[in-house]
């Protein structure tokens, strides 16, 4: 008997009983998962006793064994199993490694792993070998989470308020969670008002906080921002692509236009395998910064302590790509062992610039097969929405590097060097338009650098990118708008393209909306803080500065973050929401359809102007 007419055999005998046993170890499959998440939770957010940390990790270990055993069995009950584990090879990959370390660990009582590190100063490693097995319960859990589901085709969401549920969720669940005893050394636990402050600061990757996380967060606490800031990024990165999950909760057609939006492309369907590259593409830059910040970190004073140093490698590159503005050092990039390493800043600076840069134009501009294409017809250029993303961002970061030189020679700048002070005014120009960090204080720059900052934070980052603000494409097209109707010209043209009249509309409508946030939040904030402007510490530039750095989702503040009152944490963490899932989408998600569009009203005339 071949192996195949055994294999046929098995089948049919296996073919009435698969359906009962699925079932089974599906609903097996959400107990487990929701007991690995609370005892995660409880891991992280409770003191342990020896028991109880070994309660953990017996839990997470019979996890393990759970996960294994239901990927065995659904192989077993395929009918083609060897295309089974290429539908899911990466399954397969990590269980592979989770049964690996796992026979190592109850062997030898440590992880294959673990020489590695202890080779590269890791002594204790058994800090870090914790989080390795929780990191690999939450790529199993992730990758059950987004595993293909079939949903019923009525369950019909806007892409807006699926965008809006998954930013809320996170920031909800994240400052449950730093509000938990183990995440910081503030007795009692963090109140609700700075955890939500906090893990919105994180998922909208902005950069403000209320607390000194370098001292106020434990470690698990900084491990809980760093992972929500790695999700919020992710999230606001791909969420174009991220559209082809919500196809498994019925999008239809109608809200293509939307989705179109998100991913910047002239059709969902070209972004299929976009997650994946997304994906692959942000790790690997976010893994070549972790290795420079790690030889540029050096091993001189409180980095002298190798895991210190790996773990803030990890952190600031993360940080920096996805435009977080938050640090686990004291001072930040301030602190008094880097604040002359110009190769740090430089590495910083190359990180936020290609995380606000945005990932679809990386790809336009260094993906071999794109760089293949163009050298073999010379004739195509890179895309029209590559060239407003790179002209514009190179041109405003030079405006705004030129401005900070000229009016802070004498200044921030009057100790420095001619090349340090030209990599200083590029980092602090870059910072302004999406990272946060800051290498100067801010509170001592002069009004006009202030003024320019206002500006640039407006503008923010590309599309598609981790970074906030209006964008570089909104201010291009109204930009050519305005040269457009100086010059008397009927259409809207900008590199030799004509940019359709709604797409103009559009970038008036995020501009209007977002003037009048930044009108109203600043008047709620001069309310709110009457007794802090009254004190004279601060002035009305500071709350608008505030303001605008939240609503651009930049993280650049004058000091005043956390003197503010309840109210007016409040009020940026709603500026944080919105301008983190943008104003255009909220106005798609409330504003009312038309029935039709194929009608015109009598045309009106009026003076202008």
């Amino acid at each position: 008997m071949s192996i195949k007419e055994f294999r046929e055999r098995v089948n049919l005998l296996i073919y009435d009983v698969k359906p009962k046993v699925l079932a089974v170890l599906t609903v097996m499959n959400i107990l487990v998962s929701l007991t690995a998440i609370v005892t995660l939770i409880y891991y992280y957010g409770f003191k342990l006793t020896e028991f109880s940390n070994f309660f953990c990790f017996t839990i997470l270990e019979i996890s393990f064994a759970f996960y294994i055993f239901r990927f065995f069995v659904k192989l077993f009950f395929d009918f083609h199993p060897i295309y089974f584990i290429k539908n899911n090879w990466f399954e397969a990959l990590i269980l592979f490694l989770v049964l690996i370390e796992g026979i190592a660990y109850n062997i030898k009582g440590t992880m294959i792993i673990a020489p590695l590190f202890i080779s590269i100063g890791f002594q204790d490693f058994g800090t870090f070998s914790m989080i390795f097995v929780q990191l690999f319960v939450f790529i199993i859990l992730l990758n059950n989470l987004f595993k293909k589901r079939d949903f019923k085709p009525w369950m019909k969401i806007h892409p807006g308020l699926l965008f809006i549920i998954s930013i809320s969720m996170m920031t909800i669940l994240g400052s449950f969670i730093l509000m938990l005893p183990e995440m910081s050394n503030i007795e009692g636990g963090m109140n609700f008002i700075d955890s939500l402050f906090l893990s919105m600061s994180s998922v909208s990757v902005t950069g403000l906080t209320t607390i000194d996380v370098a001292n106020a967060l434990t470690f698990k606490g900084q491990i809980v921002v760093l992972f929500l800031i790695k999700l919020g990024g992710l999230n606001t990165i791909a969420f174009g692509a991220l559209m082809l999950v919500m196809a498994k909760f019925g999008v239809g057609i109608k809200y293509h236009e939307v989705i179109e939006d998100f991913v910047n492309n002239n059709s969902i369907l070209k972004a299929r395998n976009m997650l994946f590259k997304i994906v692959v593409w942000a790790t690997s830059i976010e893994i070549i910064g972790v290795l420079m910040l790690f030889i540029a970190f050096g091993n001189q004073g409180s980095f002298s302590d190798v895991g210190n140093r790996f773990f803030q490698s990890i952190f600031h590159a993360v940080s920096g790509f996805n435009n977080a503005g938050i640090s686990t050092m004291q001072g930040g990039l301030m602190h008094p062992d880097i604040i002359n390493n110009t190769f740090i800043h430089t590495i910083m600076l190359i990180l936020f610039f290609l995380g606000g840069f945005g990932m679809i134009y990386i790809f336009d501009l260094f993906d071999i097969n794109r760089l293949r294409e163009r050298f073999k017809t010379p004739w195509k250029t890179i895309d029209f929405g590559t060239k407003i993303s790179l002209y514009f961002t190179f041109g405003l970061l030079a405006f705004g590097a030129l401005t900070f030189l000229v009016f802070e020679w004498n200044n921030s700048l009057s100790e420095k060097g001619f090349l340090s002070a030209v990599l200083t005014s590029l980092f602090e120009s870059m910072t302004t338009r999406n990272a946060g960090f800051n290498v100067v204080n801010t509170s001592d720059l002069s009004i006009p650098v202030l003024i320019i900052f206002l500006f640039l934070m407006f503008v923010g980052a590309s599309s598609g990118s981790a970074g906030g603000g209006i964008r570089t494409s909104t201010f291009a097209i109204m930009w050519a708008s305005l040269i457009s109707t100086i010059k008397g010209k009927r259409n809207t043209e900008l590199f030799k393209r004509t940019i359709p009249n709604d797409i103009v509309l559009k970038a008036y409508a995020i501009l209007l909306f977002f003037i009048l946030g930044n009108i109203v939040g600043p008047f709620v904030l001069s309310i709110s803080e009457s007794n802090l402007l009254s004190s004279g510490k601060y002035d009305f530039m500071d709350l608008v500065f505030e303001h605008v750095s939240a609503a651009s989702t930049v993280g650049l503040s004058t000091g005043i973050t956390a003197d503010l009152s309840s109210v007016g944490k409040f009020v940026l963490i709603i500026a944080m929401f919105i301008g983190r899932v943008g104003t255009l989408t909220l106005a798609y998600l409330i504003g009312k359809k038309v029935i039709s569009k194929n009608y015109k009203y009598p045309t009106g005339h009026t003076m202008v102007g």
